[in-house]
């Protein structure tokens, strides 16, 4: 079997008692049929507690006030204390690390709903790579499984991969460039055309298709106003998810208030500058290799490209004016910290959340508001 994840996978350390948000609050820890089985012949006080504690019913922890019952005063796991590590059900040892799983390959990132993870992501200075082992393990066969899809994807994802670490181009002309050439693959990917894939590869690679390209998003440049309002019915979006954090909401809305209902047009325009020169752009190029790396090859399930690419460049987009709103907030202040808690609190209620994640992925399918030119505004307006 081999395993692909992102350079720094092994160097992360879980903060433990000293993590600003532990993932044992604020969601069910769901257990595995394996863990199940060592908890009900678990001896002793303990085995008697652990029984005690487990709704059999949904397969998951218990919780007291939103936390796992075995989540204890100092912030740290009980079952770890007093059984060890062995004993800590799937959910426990793999996060923050998630897996996506294909034909023989295992996909492996860190979440960033984990501040300690996002840390680590957001923190990455240089271009990222991608290191890939093999495991000896029973090789797998998928019903269905279109390899050869998958090969195009794989391609498709490794040539994002280049545009979005290209230093020379702006953050808003990556975006577009993923935006444009992935509705241009997805008509082949739809017409069963993937044969077209490589010419098409070759074509985007070429300097003078940078050039046509930065001549037909001019266009789009020039309409301030439509940027602004686009942004925001994006942002509007979001009040349509389920919310897993009391709070979170009201932030938005708050953030929303802010910077598209009291400050005029113009000081909007002027903030967008100012945020342009102070931020780190570097953070948003790591943002979109995460996002791309860890949902653009799904695609080979469900034929849909073009809607997870939207997804990368929209939640990256909402991030960035998420966190300029608490940069104007804070009188244009902004700590590297300050950043990873919001990115983190934006990831936990986004991605850990299968009805949220649905929902999402269906509006960038169906509505109105994610097709190409209304995302190539919010961007590049």
């Amino acid at each position: 079997m081999e395993y692909t994840y992102p350079e720094y996978l092994y160097d992360f350390q879980c903060e433990a008692s000293a993590c600003s948000d532990t993932c044992c609050e604020g969601w069910r820890i769901a257990i595995d049929p394996v863990s199940l089985k060592k908890y009900r012949k678990y001896p002793g006080f303990f085995g008697n507690r652990l029984r005690n504690s487990i709704d059999w019913d949904k397969e998951a922890f218990e919780q007291y006030n939103g936390r796992c019952v075995f989540l204890n005063d100092e912030n740290l796991c009980d079952i770890y204390k007093e059984a060890g590590e062995g004993m800590l059900c799937k959910t426990c040892t793999r996060y923050p690390r998630h897996y996506e799983e294909y034909e023989n390959l295992r996909e492996i990132s860190l979440s960033l709903s984990c501040p300690a993870a996002a840390k680590m992501i957001l923190g990455q200075k240089k271009k990222l790579d991608f290191l890939n082992e093999y495991r000896e393990t029973p090789e797998e066969e998928y019903e269905q499984f279109d390899f050869f899809l998958f090969t195009k994807l794989n391609e498709i994802r490794d040539y994002y991969y280049k545009v979005i670490q290209d230093r020379e181009l702006s953050l808003e002309f990556r975006m577009a460039l993923l935006l444009a050439t992935a509705h241009d693959l997805q008509e082949r990917i739809n017409r069963e055309q993937l044969h077209e894939v490589d010419d098409l590869l070759k074509r985007y690679s070429r300097p003078v298709f940078l050039k046509t390209a930065k001549k037909k998003f001019a266009e789009f440049k020039e309409n301030e106003v439509q940027k602004r309002t686009q942004r925001r019915k994006l942002w509007q979006k979001l009040y349509r998810l389920e919310v897993l954090r009391r709070g979170f909401r009201d932030y938005l809305k708050k953030q929303d208030q802010y910077l598209y209902q009291e400050i005029s047009q113009e000081a909007y325009e002027e903030a967008c500058r100012n945020y342009e020169e102070a931020a780190e752009e570097c953070e948003y190029e790591q943002l979109l290799v995460y996002y791309v790396f860890c949902y653009a090859c799904g695609a080979v399930y469900d034929g849909d490209l073009f809607s997870k690419i939207k997804l990368a460049v929209v939640h990256t987009l909402l991030l960035r004016e998420l966190q300029m709103a608490s940069w104007l907030e804070n009188e244009k202040k902004l700590s590297f910290h300050d950043r990873v808690e919001l990115v983190h609190r934006y990831a936990r209620e986004t991605e850990h959340s299968d009805p949220n994640m649905e929902a999402m992925e269906n509006m960038a399918a169906e509505e109105e508001d994610f097709c190409l030119r209304k995302l190539l505004t919010a961007v590049l307006g």
